[in-house]
């Protein structure tokens, strides 16, 4: 259900910038942080079934999810992405994750990058 108010959100951004004119195809590219616990293929099916609810069945869509890797600040003076990072299923519903510095293994650090959501590109026709 998560993926749905992501989705949401994202529609509402496209709706915004369309601004009542007639659109036959939408290809946008949509950046999402890996701490926000959504399936991108998820997030591509329902943006793709929402853009065609809102503008019509016969608007064609081509929409690119892309991930964004968390970034740290710690307290070790590490600064940077970080690649090794778990989140299972039942984790992501409480919005937990498990994840170290890797420079120290310690987990005193600020998360800088990976909870944002962008759209990245957007093309209206």
């Amino acid at each position: 259900m998560h993926d749905i108010a992501v989705v949401q959100s994202f529609l509402d951004a496209i709706v915004e910038k369309v601004e009542g004119r007639k659109v036959g195809s939408v290809k946008a590219t949509l950046a999402i942080g890996a701490l926000r616990f959504v399936e991108n293929e998820n997030v591509k099916f329902w943006m793709q079934e929402m853009l065609k609810k809102e503008f019509g069945e016969s608007t064609k869509t081509e929409i690119k999810v892309e991930t964004i890797l968390p970034s740290i600040k710690c307290g070790c003076g590490f600064e940077g992405d970080v690649k090794d990072f778990e989140v299972t299923h039942d984790m992501a519903h409480l919005g937990i994750f498990e994840m170290h510095c890797p420079k120290c293994g310690g987990k005193n650090f600020e998360i800088t990058k990976g909870r944002d959501c962008a759209l990245t590109s957007l093309e209206i026709e």
